[in-house]
C-alpha cells in the first residue's frame, strides 16, 4: 500500500461529516457541545483568552489521534513523537497507529462523538479541511498560541494553505503538509517522438498541451494504443483548474459560490473538447482503455498507456515508474495569468473542550514543523512551514533520480506553492466537492451541457451554503 493511498492523503468519505452533522439538533453540529468537566474559558470562541505562556513544568500526559497505518507511518511517526518527548520532556503522548481511533470504530464519527460527550483527544489528525469543522464550532481556535509561538506563527506557513485552517478570522488547525499538485510526463516515450523532455519547453496553456496531447495520442481503428493528456481525471484538483483560467468555485471573503461563471463553463468546454477530438467522443467507452488521473501502478500512466498524467508530490516517492519522467506546471487557461497548484495537507487539530490545549498546541506545532522535517525525509510531503531548513530533501527521492535533482524537485514543488489557489475553505466544502464531481460526471456523458451542470451545482451548493450560515 503506498502512503498515498493510506489514510495520510485519503480523505474519509465526502459524506461522513455530513452524515454526521445531522445529530445536531437546530443550530450546529457542535457549538452547543460543552466539556463535561465545566470550563470557565471557552476555547473556540474567546481564544484571545487561551494562555500564551510556557507549558507548566508538571507532567501531562495528552492523546493524539489519527488514521495513520502503513509501515511508513509506524516506523516514522513514533520517531516524531520521540523528539517532541525529548524536547518537552514534561509531556507524555499517548497514541496509537493502528488505522482509526482508540477502541475501533469510524475515525470521523468517533472523534465527533467524543468531541459532542466533552471527553475529546488534545490532538487529531483530519482530511477533510479545519475551515468546515472550526465553522461548526467542533475545534479549538488557536490564533492567541500561534501569535506567541515559537516556530508555529501565522506568517510561517504558506498563506493559500492556512486559508483552508481558517473560518471567520480565526484559526483552526494547522497544516502540516501541502502536497503540491503538478503535471508528470513520460520522458521516455517524448523522446522516442523526437519531443523535448526539458521541463522549461514543456506547454504552458491549455492551448499548447491540447496540440501536444493530439500530437501522443494514437489509435488504431477503434482502440486507444497510447493517450495524450486525459485532463478531467483528478477531482482533488478541480478548484485548481477553475483558478487556472481565472475563475473560482467558492469566495471565502464573500461567501459565495461562483460555479457557473461564463470562464467555468469555458473550461468545462475545454474539457469536453479532449473528449471529442482526441478520445471519439464518448467517455464511458474510453474509460475501458485505463485508469487515467493518477500515475499509481496500474495506472495508464504507469503502464505507459497515458504520457502526461496529474498528481502530487507525494507520488515522488511513492511510485517507481518503469520508465524515465519529469514534472511540470499545470497550463494556464486563455482568461488566466500564472499557473496554480493545488495541495492536500494533513491538518493537526485541537477539538473543542481538549483538556489541555496549551500542550496540544505545542504537539501540533511540532508535527507541522520541526517533526515535519523528520516525515519528509521518508516521504515527499511537501512541508506548508516556510521555516523549513534548506538542504533537507527526501532521502528515497535521492536514492532514484540523484541528489542534484531531488534538490530540483524540492525546489520546485516549495516555489509551487508561493500559487497555490485557494481551496478548502468552505464549511460545505465536502458537499460541494461531491457536487461539482456530479456535475462533471454528467457533463462528460454529455447528458447535460456545462452551462445546464454549473447552474445546477451552483443553486445547490450556494443554497446549502446559505442554510448552513443561518445555523452557525
Amino acid at each position: 500500500m503506498t502512503e498515498k493511498r493510506s489514510p495520510l492523503h485519503t480523505p474519509l468519505s465526502r459524506r461522513q461529516f455530513l452524515r454526521f452533522a445531522g445529530m445536531a439538533a437546530g443550530a450546529t453540529l457542535l457549538a452547543a457541545c460543552s466539556p463535561a468537566t465545566p470550563d470557565t474559558t471557552d476555547p473556540v470562541d474567546d481564544p484571545v483568552d487561551q494562555p500564551e505562556a510556557p507549558v507548566a513544568s508538571e507532567q501531562v500526559t495528552i492523546s493524539w489521534w489519527n488514521a495513520f497505518s502503513t509501515p511508513t507511518c509506524q516506523e516514522v511517526f513514533p520517531q516524531v513523537i520521540e523528539a517532541f518527548e525529548t524536547k518537552y520532556p514534561n509531556i507524555k503522548v499517548e497514541f496509537e497507529i493502528s488505522g482509526g481511533p482508540p477502541g475501533g470504530g469510524e475515525y470521523t464519527e468517533v472523534l465527533l462523538a467524543r468531541i459532542a460527550a466533552g471527553n475529546p483527544p488534545e490532538t487529531a489528525t483530519i482530511w477533510s479541511p479545519p475551515s468546515q469543522y472550526g465553522a461548526r464550532g467542533a475545534l479549538t481556535a488557536m490564533d492567541a498560541m500561534m501569535e506567541g509561538a515559537e516556530l508555529a506563527r501565522p506568517d510561517q506557513f504558506y498563506e493559500s494553505v492556512m486559508k483552508s485552517c481558517e473560518w471567520q478570522g480565526k484559526t483552526y488547525g494547522l497544516p502540516a503538509s501541502a502536497g503540491a499538485g503538478c503535471i508528470f510526463y513520460n520522458t521516455t516515450a517524448f523522446e522516442e517522438r523526437g519531443i523535448s523532455t526539458k521541463r522549461e519547453d514543456f506547454p504552458t496553456t491549455w492551448r499548447e498541451i491540447k496540440e501536444l496531447s493530439d500530437e501522443l495520442t494514437v489509435w488504431e481503428g477503434d482502440e486507444l494504443k497510447t493517450a495524450g493528456f486525459v485532463p478531467w481525471t483528478s477531482g482533488w484538483l478541480n478548484p485548481v483548474w477553475a483558478q487556472l483560467n481565472g475563475g473560482q468555485f467558492f469566495d471565502s471573503g464573500e461567501l459565495k459560490y461562483k460555479i457557473d461563471s461564463d470562464v467555468n463553463i469555458e473550461w468545462l468546454e475545454y474539457w469536453l473538447s479532449y473528449l471529442d477530438d482526441q478520445y471519439q467522443g464518448d467517455v464511458e467507452r474510453f474509460n475501458l482503455f485505463g485508469q487515467f488521473g493518477d500515475v499509481y501502478p496500474e495506472s495508464a500512466f504507469a503502464m505507459g498507456i497515458n504520457t502526461i498524467d496529474q498528481s502530487g508530490s507525494w507520488a515522488c516517492t511513492d511510485v517507481e515508474l518503469p520508465f524515465e519522467w519529469e514534472i511540470a506546471k499545470l497550463p494556464v487557461g486563455p482568461n488566466g495569468t500564472v499557473s496554480k497548484t493545488g495541495y492536500w495537507p494533513n491538518w493537526f487539530v485541537m477539538p473543542k473542550g481538549c483538556p489541555h490545549p496549551e500542550e496540544a498546541f505545542l504537539l501540533c506545532e511540532h508535527f507541522c514543523t520541526e517533526g515535519w522535517v523528520i516525515w519528509y525525509k521518508h516521504v515527499m510531503d511537501t512541508p506548508a512551514w516556510r521555516g523549513f531548513p534548506d538542504g533537507v530533501i527526501t532521502e528515497k527521492l535521492s536514492q532514484v533520480v540523484g541528489e542534484v535533482r531531488a534538490h530540483d524537485m524540492h525546489e520546485f514543488f516549495a516555489e509551487y506553492l508561493n500559487d497555490a489557489a485557494e481551496m478548502w475553505t468552505s464549511p460545505i466544502e465536502d458537499f460541494a466537492n461531491d457536487t461539482f464531481a456530479s456535475s462533471v460526471d454528467e457533463i462528460m456523458h454529455k447528458a447535460k451541457t456545462p452551462a445546464v451542470a454549473l447552474a445546477e451545482a451552483q443553486a445547490l451548493c450556494q443554497s446549502r451554503l446559505d442554510e448552513t450560515l443561518r445555523q452557525l
